[in-house]
């Protein structure tokens, strides 16, 4: 997500298995801030997003040729041809699938009414992932699905390991969160940022949990009768895995229609 506290990629963001691979909690100090490796066929939809050949951003495969992420992942370099998407692989840097983004798209209204809000964008690629075991698609959250408040939530990233440290990890890290409560989400943030309806929090109780820098833009997914779907993506917040103000999300339950609509004119 986007830090608060240093204007770069602290990100929070949720990541499951759609390749049918069960994800346990690893423990009780599990966090992608040191948290534990795992590899990409337990995450075949997360993807990098890269800006020339460094890791800035994750993002999300809604299909064969559309790529989901943050709109502050893409407004600094607004110019395709400066972007990348490697997906498929545990590691940033090599192997999988690498291909050419064809167009980006950030939410019209991004920062309105408020700093932050509408925080997603769409990626078109030049030229179709395959899928495999590795690259696989996932279902979007929809209003009508309901998430249980202790549901168990999957981040995964190459984001840093502290808010100090400036280069992203070389292989893909991951952890478990669950939701906070949003109203004391909003009153910790109050001052900092604003905690809208189109965003959530999540985190853990005592901290300790959470992405850092590098994994702005990136997927939170959870299980809707037994299929994981992405709930969240990764936007900002204050810190890395501070107690006191978890990972702020948008909601992607809010943009379904702006999604479907995007996708159709991309086709």
């Amino acid at each position: 997500m986007l830090s608060l506290e240093f204007g770069l990629g602290v990100i929070l963001f949720v990541v499951c298995t759609t390749g049918g691979q069960n994800i346990t909690d690893g423990g009780k100090d599990g966090r992608i801030v040191g948290g534990w490796e795992t590899h990409i066929s337990y995450f075949p939809h997360q993807v990098s997003l890269q800006l020339g050949t460094r890791h800035a951003c994750g993002g999300t495969i809604l299909s064969p040729t559309i790529i989901l992420t943050a709109a502050h992942c893409v407004l600094e370099y607004t110019k395709p041809q400066y972007y990348f998407i490697r997906a498929g692989t545990s590691e940033w840097a090599s192997g999988g699938s690498y291909l050419r983004v064809r167009r980006i798209i950030p939410h019209p209204k991004f920062h309105e009414p408020t700093r932050m809000n509408n925080d997603i964008a769409m990626i078109q690629l030049q030229q179709p992932l395959v899928y495999s075991r590795d690259i696989q698609p996932i279902s979007l959250v929809t209003k009508e699905d309901k998430i249980q408040p202790a549901a168990q939530l999957f981040v995964s990233g190459w984001g840093s390991l502290g808010v100090s440290q400036m280069q992203p990890e070389k292989r893909l890290r991951y952890t478990v969160v669950q939701r906070r409560d949003q109203d004391q989400c909003a009153r910790n943030y109050f001052g900092a940022g604003t905690v809208t309806s189109t965003m959530f929090c999540a985190g853990t109780q005592n901290g300790g949990r959470d992405s850092c820098q590098g994994d702005s833009g990136g997927p939170l997914v959870t299980s809707i009768d037994g299929r994981m779907k992405i709930f969240g993506i990764v936007s900002w917040g204050f810190g890395c895995a501070n107690a006191m103000f978890p990972g702020v999300y948008t909601k992607v339950s809010e943009y379904g229609d702006w999604i479907a609509e995007t996708m159709d004119k991309l086709a």
